[in-house]
């Protein structure tokens, strides 16, 4: 038996194309033509409703309602007027969102907390200036030390 999917596509194909010999009409080569076309490419794609959407997402339909608001899943409105349209996405749209939120995170070996880990305490600071400019640093000091002894005279 065959698939009624194929069969669809078949008719679609025989319905919007001609024959291979417009004066002979359909002859059972066209059709045969049109089934192996119709097994290949399906023309009409199916849209999910809001509902199997937010199944096969495992949310709540409010969040997919937020997620069309933010513009990150793309939609199709599907009746007449503003109030009461129908939310309808393709299924290629549900696997690109899929791809865009999908993230492997890689387990970091850094310390917990900064304050330990590579934050430098204030004595290591302190330790750091003096080393780095020893020779500016004891000049400095000696020059301030010579200045308060110059003014407590």
């Amino acid at each position: 038996m065959i698939d009624p999917k194929i069969q669809q596509a078949a008719q679609y194909y025989m319905r919007f194309n001609r024959p291979l010999d417009p004066d002979q009409g359909w002859r059972s080569e066209d059709v045969q033509l049109a089934f192996m076309i119709g097994m290949q490419e399906q023309p009409i794609r199916r849209l999910l409703p809001m509902k199997e959407v937010a199944e096969l997402l495992a949310v709540s339909p409010a969040t997919i309602q937020d997620l069309v608001r933010h513009g990150e899943l793309a939609h199709v409105k599907v009746g007449r007027g503003t109030v009461r349209t129908r939310l309808l996405f393709a299924p290629e749209e549900i696997d690109n969102f899929i791809k865009r939120q999908t993230t492997r995170d890689f387990p970091v070996r850094e310390p917990a907390t900064l304050r330990y880990g590579t934050r430098k305490r204030a004595k290591e600071l302190a330790i750091e200036r003096a080393l780095s400019d020893s020779a500016g640093f004891l000049a400095k000091y000696e020059a301030a030390q010579a200045a308060r002894k110059a003014a407590k005279k």
